[in-house]
């Protein structure tokens, strides 16, 4: 028997993160891989970490697992502290990614993986985490 791969895994992934996490940022923009050019800092950007993901072989179905990283970028152009900014979004969108809900005929799992340290660049700063999302057909 051949199953077919969830050749829109990414897809559904990002239309399930990106609202969620929006819906947290308290006005701040939620962007998938970067954000477009001009936005004011701060905001969140949520992009694969490994290359889009893998598909995974479950018994009788093809699943998908990648890994997701959630950054939040502040600067210190807007005043105050930059570092504090960044880490105070991301505290804030974080708890997000525990309560993804999953597109129609799917399920989705997400696992914490754990910190990612990102130096500042030009007085930007980076707070980030990453986590192991699943996706599986019902």
């Amino acid at each position: 028997m051949t199953v077919a791969p969830i050749y829109p895994a990414i897809r559904l992934v990002r239309f399930a993160i990106v609202p969620a996490l929006a819906a947290l940022a308290s006005g701040h923009g939620v962007y998938w891989l970067q954000a477009p050019e001009g936005a004011s800092l701060p905001y969140v950007v949520v992009q694969s970490q490994d290359r889009g993901g893998r598909g995974e072989p479950k018994l009788n179905s093809m699943g998908w697992s990648g890994l997701i990283t959630v950054k939040a970028l502040a600067d210190a152009n807007g005043g105050g502290n930059a570092q504090a900014a960044a880490e105070t979004l991301m505290e804030a969108v974080a708890p997000g990614m525990d309560s993804l809900s999953a597109p129609v005929g799917y399920d989705l799992s997400v696992a914490y993986v754990g910190p990612v340290v990102i130096p500042p660049d030009s007085g930007d700063w980076q707070s980030a985490h990453e986590w192991r999302v699943n996706l599986e057909r019902e």
